[in-house]
Order: structure tokens, then C-alpha cells, then sequence
């Protein structure tokens, strides 16, 4: 159930993505027209957020998002979707990355711009206030390692769970590790010493782990039990932002008192819903 009692803190990457569903990818020098097109703010840690905020809980977004047109319309998206924005990157030009993608059916391709070489951490007072409100949950999803270094430090230091969205290993990735409670990864998050079984790997390094494999089940492991949890069945037309918003419902659970597995099971019928529509938006004004 929604319990806008919790808060919770996302740090990481925000995009701008523009979308466009199409019946098929472009040939090489050819067009194609689009079915439907839309623009969306995105980045796992930005989708995370709404997804918790619109669950009811009192979302804060750590990232880094800066001035220009695309920037005032990506902070009107989270602002009117209730997240708190601290932005590392104000005043600054020409940071939010541009994400182009195109949808065919269950496929999609997408073109990310690479972010500024180095986006660095907040100020002092601001991480002080990051944390006013006592989150009960603290989420990076990866990216923006320099950023969200010193968030998961202060979460660690306050006792207040942290959660990875590990999408993919990155070469930083070892560096966040150790500062991680729980990982919910996807089956593409590949430890260099992993092998076959990543979820081994997880489970020795933290409380709780779980890997999630798109429609197919979701393998857990928590506190010496293990299990299994099978998404439920969707027609899904749009998967774009479908793993930010499970870790935003997961995070939601989990700091709303739910065990591991069932914050797991909770969010994956939370993702779901919002593959039957177009736009990681559309789900929220769906019963």
C-alpha cells in the first residue's frame, strides 16, 4: 500500500530521451515514420524516483541535470511528478545527456550521448540536507560514481539501507560495492569474476541480492533463503524505463516495511503495468 510516510534518495543518471515506436528499424540511408513519438525525462535513478513519488513516498533525486531548454523540461517533469531535484549540476550548460531511442515491437535501440567527463560530488551543506528527512531507503544505479560515492558513505554512516540497479558492470562498479545492502541487477551485470552464477557472487558480498531476467523469473536471495518470482503476464508495447520504475516500487516496498521478496514481487507487478502503455509516465494514471 502507498505510504507517504517514507522517503527515499536516488542519486544518479538523468536524461532526456525522445522516443519514437516504429513498425520497423531504419535501412542504412532510409527513413521510416514513426507510429508514435514522445519525450520523456529519463536515466534510471530519474525514472526511480517518479516511480516511488508516485507511489506516495517523498522522493529526493541526487543528479545532475544543469540549465538549457532540454534541462527546464526535465526538472518541470520531476517537479510536477513531486521529486525534490538536487542538481550538482546547476548553473552549468550542456550536461543532460540526450538519449534517441526507437521502438520496434519488443525491441528497441537505443543512442546515448556520453555525459561530461566528470560530474563530482555536493557540496558539504547539500549532502547535509540530502538527508534531512531521514530517508529509509537509498538507491544509486550506477553511474556517476564521483557523485554517488559520498551519498552511499552517508547512508552507511546513518544505518539506512542502500540498494544498487546494477544494469551492467562498469569499471567503477567494484568501487560502490562495498557500500551496497542490497543489489537488484539485471541478468546483462556480469562481475569479472562472476562466471555463470552472478547471483554467488552477490550474495557474498551483501544482505540480500536478486536478478532479474525481463518477462522470465526473478531469482532472490536473502538472509539464507533463496527463491524464485515470476513477473506477471503483460502485452507489453513499450519496455523503456520498465527496470527504473521496479527498482522505484521496490524501493517503495521495501522502505514501507515489506520483506525482500515481496518488495521484489510488488515491484515486478508495478513494471509490468507500465509496459502496456507508451511512455514511463502513463502507468501512474492507470487503475
Amino acid at each position: 500500500m502507498p505510504n507517504p510516510a517514507v522517503a527515499g534518495v536516488f542519486v544518479g543518471r538523468s536524461t532526456i530521451d525522445l522516443v519514437y515506436a516504429c513498425a520497423r528499424f531504419p535501412e542504412p540511408d532510409g527513413k521510416v515514420d514513426a507510429e508514435v513519438g514522445y519525450m520523456t525525462g529519463g536515466g534510471p535513478a530519474l525514472n526511480a524516483a517518479v516511480a516511488f513519488a508516485a507511489l506516495g513516498g517523498r522522493a529526493r533525486l541526487c543528479s545532475a541535470i544543469g540549465e538549457g531548454v532540454f534541462a527546464d523540461w526535465v526538472r518541470g517533469d520531476v517537479g510536477g511528478r513531486g521529486v525534490e531535484l538536487f542538481d550538482v549540476a546547476a548553473g552549468e550548460d550542456g550536461v543532460l545527456p540526450v538519449s534517441s531511442v526507437v521502438l520496434t515491437g519488443a525491441a528497441r535501440a537505443i543512442v546515448n550521448q556520453p555525459l561530461p567527463e566528470r560530474i563530482g560530488a555536493l557540496p558539504g551543506e547539500a549532502l547535509e540536507r540530502l538527508f534531512e528527512a531521514r530517508p529509509a531507503i537509498v538507491l544509486s544505479d550506477g553511474h556517476l560514481p564521483e557523485l554517488a560515492l559520498p551519498v552511499l558513505r552517508r547512508a552507511r554512516a546513518a544505518g539506512i539501507p542502500t540498494v544498487l540497479d546494477g544494469g551492467s558492470w562498469k569499471p567503477w562498479t567494484a568501487q560502490l560495492l562495498p557500500w551496497i545492502d542490497m543489489a537488484v541487477v539485471s541478468s546483462r551485470f556480469r562481475p569479472p569474476e562472476a562466471g555463470d552464477d552472478v547471483m554467488e557472487v552477490l550474495r557474498g558480498r551483501m544482505a540480500a541480492a536478486a536478478v532479474t531476467h525481463g518477462p522470465d523469473p526473478i531469482r532472490w536471495s536473502a538472509g539464507g533463503a533463496s527463491g524464485e518470482i515470476r513477473p506477471p503476464p503483460v502485452q507489453a508495447i513499450d519496455t523503456l524505463g520498465a527496470g527504473d520504475i521496479f527498482h522505484g516500487a521496490f524501493c517503495h516496498a521495501l522502505a514501507s516495511g515489506d520483506d525482500f521478496a515481496a518488495s521484489l514481487a510488488s515491484a515486478s507487478a508495478v513494471a509490468a503495468r507500465s509496459c502496456a502503455s507508451y511512455g514511463p509516465r502513463q502507468w501512474i494514471a492507470r487503475p
